[in-house]
């Protein structure tokens, strides 16, 4: 759609240096109108540079936070349309607020993190588009006669939090009657990036508050309180604030307690502090608009008087639909399932982020292909990851390499471009495509992104000699814990992958070169067990993660496999050393070798190192690190400590192919394999759950009792299916409609 609205902006304060700390009062705008004629419908289009929300005729349009969201806006703007049909009257008024937002405000991470990433000012477009009934339209657009004004709003940063002073407050600012004779005229201003022309639809799910939560105070001294949510979240806190004028009450958040205080340092440059200042009226509802913090505790500081009352943490992420859902006996490993499910929550505002509480909140990328199939198990992701997929490929370089983050910030731009592709990272431009296209079966996803596939099979081969890249960038099996993977095994091995990858795809679409690219990984393969394979069957470094990834991505057999996975485990007790890449396809890997009892056990195990540890010690969402905390240690002092990261939960994905045997057998579940591995350990004798394909929900149970495996299915008709059991004998089975029952040994 092609708007003729103007860009419009107001000086609210000196335009800030991108080191100053904090930003300037956040710009109001409104502009009224008069409907003469009965209208058939109205919408509201709203882009921004910066984040907004929109009012009209006195209520909020929407539910939405944080919009438009954040792209790379140097080569595209979001547009959010808004349907106001309903809500036109004979006198009208819209009213918007701003905030800096990703565009204006801090970004970024310790390494680099500053404000004015992309602009210095915040800039607002907006239409009203009016189709009345006699056919004819008509546009209010943007310009310079629309009124601006500062009010309550004196700073916001998505990182920093947000600063309320209630006593300048400017009342309900899009009612048809506000008094804006006082207000100033906004300021045209030239667009700083492409014109309006290259504005694009926003397709993704907006951020709303998703779940409401309410606290528990723990500590009270003096002025100052202490509330837990009893669940790590990403959101803010609203609540109901009566207090004498001035009194000033500061919201700070954190997501563990150090002692009797709330721990904060692995917020690192990230203040996530809210701050409100009473004004004359006897009550005030407070909620910030323009930021969010990853917290499970918050404390709350009162200079003055003040009665707080009605305090709700809202968790607010993008409105993706729950389609997925897993349980068993084990309390422990159903934590776990939880815990993911939250992570993916908190992380899944607008983009695929690392952590949602200090100063980082990036789309790593090796982050989300690992964990893409177990979000796309969880939520209706499809196009969530399409906007993701389409951050990667405006992100890629003229060279064809894929950096480690996408979007990637203005502000240190050659630190996160500067690892040449890293293994793991880049091949999410392949993975993610791959995985959508199984789960979906829509071969668009495919189309749009192996052009890019390509570029960047183009770059390894030019970083190659031999059919093999140095690996001497990259970040190897990050956060691995007691063995460390050689970054060249790792490095070839995904250049192996996403060679097989990329001739998967051509296939899809008829591309002829399909027979290239297998002949690609064959190479890649060849030379990889050249240089890393030795005589005795070992791979260069010895790891868990090395056979894994070299089983996963067809390097090795199963036969070679196998015997070297047994004695690695050995060697560490039975205990895990995989880091962010091998833990996703450590499971999977036992199950097809034959060690099921290896995997239930490593999934049940409450022991350092496992994810029962962390649910032990109090987990609500799946930790960055294995020993982000440990009993003898504490919290761990490191640098980059979260305890809201989703990697290490992509063990989620196991559980509903390999324990609930769910998974698809042709794109989209047209077909499916039903192929559960049961518990020979009886460590977990009841799993159940569910995956609500586009046709129907897919069911699965199975209980362990007196020495015999019941499992249960229900089958949409539309899908055809084969049920297999690995480890199991059937001796039974019926067949009831859609429900279909197995008696197994």
């Amino acid at each position: 759609m092609i708007f003729k609205a103007d860009w419009i902006t107001y000086k609210t304060g000196e335009y800030k240096s991108a080191d100053e700390k904090y930003g300037n009062p956040s710009p109001y705008f409104r502009k009224s109108f008069r409907i003469t004629k009965p209208i058939k419908k109205a919408t509201l289009n709203v882009a921004a540079l910066g984040v907004f929300k929109a009012y009209f005729n006195g209520q909020a349009v929407a539910e939405d936070y944080l919009s438009p969201g954040w792209v790379d806006y140097r080569k595209k703007l979001p547009y959010i349309e808004y349907d106001i049909t309903d809500r036109v009257k004979e006198n009208n008024a819209i009213g918007i607020v701003l905030g800096d937002g990703w565009a204006v405000g801090h970004l970024g991470s310790t390494y680099a993190f500053k404000r004015n990433g992309y602009s210095d000012r915040i800039e607002l477009m907006a239409t009203v588009r009016i189709e009345y009934q006699d056919g004819t339209k008509e546009d209010i657009n943007t310009d310079d006669s629309w009124k601006a004004a500062s009010g309550a709003i004196r700073r916001s940063d998505i990182y920093m939090g947000e600063y309320v002073d209630s006593r300048l407050d400017l009342g309900d600012f899009s009612s048809p009657d506000h008094d804006d004779s006082k207000w100033d005229l906004a300021e045209k201003t030239v667009f700083k990036f492409k014109r309006n022309m290259f504005l694009v639809k926003n397709e993704i799910p907006l951020t709303v508050v998703k779940h409401r939560l309410s606290p528990e105070l723990i500590s009270k001294a003096s002025n100052t309180y202490i509330c837990d949510f009893k669940q790590n979240f990403a959101g803010v806190v609203s609540c109901d604030i009566k207090g004498a004028p001035d009194t000033v009450v500061t919201f700070r958040y954190g997501e563990m307690m150090d002692g009797d205080k709330v721990y904060r340092e692995n917020l690192r440059k990230a203040e996530a502090t809210d701050t409100f200042i009473v004004g004359e009226k006897a009550e005030y509802h407070f909620r910030p608009l323009f930021t969010y913090h990853g917290f499970r505790y918050m404390e709350i500081t009162v200079e003055g008087n003040a009665e707080i009352t009605n305090i709700v943490g809202e968790s607010m992420y993008s409105d993706l639909k729950a389609v997925g859902d897993f349980s068993s006996s084990d309390e422990v490993v159903n934590k776990v399932f939880q815990n993911a499910l939250w992570s993916q929550r908190d992380n899944f505002i607008n983009l695929p982020t690392d952590c949602p509480q200090r100063d980082e909140r990036l789309g790593w990328v090796g982050d989300s292909q690992i964990f893409c199939q177990t979000a796309m198990y969880n939520m209706d992701c499809r196009q969530f990851y399409k906007k993701h997929l389409a951050d990667i490929r405006d992100a890629q370089l003229g060279n064809g390499a894929v950096p480690a983050v996408a979007p990637v910030p203005p502000v240190g731009y050659n630190y996160y471009t500067g690892y040449d592709a890293p293994a793991g990272w880049s091949e999410a431009i392949m993975v993610i495509p791959w995985t959508h296209y199984k789960m979906y079966g829509d071969k668009s996803v495919i189309r749009d992104n192996l052009p890019n596939a390509k570029r960047l099979l183009e770059y390894y081969l030019a970083d190659s000699e031999g059919f093999l890249r140095d690996g001497l960038h990259g970040y190897g099996d990050w956060l691995s814990v007691n063995e460390v993977t050689d970054k060249g095994v790792v490095t070839n091995l995904y250049f192996a992958y996403a060679a097989r990858l990329t001739a998967e795809m051509c296939r899809v679409i008829g591309d002829s070169e399909a027979e290239k690219y297998d002949r690609l990984f064959e190479d890649v393969k060849s030379a990889f067990r050249a240089k890393y394979l030795t005589a005795d069957g070992k791979i260069f470094s010895d790891t868990q993660s090395a056979y894994i990834l070299a089983y996963s991505f067809g390097g090795i057999t199963a036969d070679e496999a196998k015997p070297q996975l047994i004695r690695k485990f050995k060697e560490s007790n039975g205990f895990l050393t995989t880091g962010f890449l091998g833990v996703k396809y450590l499971l999977p890997t036992l199950c097809e070798l034959g060690l099921v009892d290896l995997a239930y056990k490593l999934i049940t195990n409450r022991e350092y190192p496992g994810w029962g540890y962390s649910v032990m010690n109090g987990a609500t969402t799946i930790w960055e690190r294995w020993n982000s905390y440990t009993k003898e240690g504490g919290i761990s002092k490191e640098g980059m400590n979260s305890f809201n990261h989703y990697s290490l939960g992509s063990c989620v994905e196991w559980m509903y192919e390999y324990v609930l045997g769910i998974r698809p057998d042709a794109p989209g579940f047209k077909r499916m394999e039903l192929k559960p591995y049961f518990d020979p350990t009886h460590s977990i004798t009841h799993a159940k759950g569910h995956y609500d394909t586009d046709f129907g929900r897919v069911e699965a149970e199975w209980k362990y009792e007196n020495g015999k495996y019941t499992y249960t299915v229900i089958i949409p008709k539309e899908i055809e299916a084969e049920v297999t059991f690995p480890n199991a004998e059937t001796v039974d089975e019926t067949h009831e409609g859609t429900v279909h029952t197995y008696v197994l040994k």
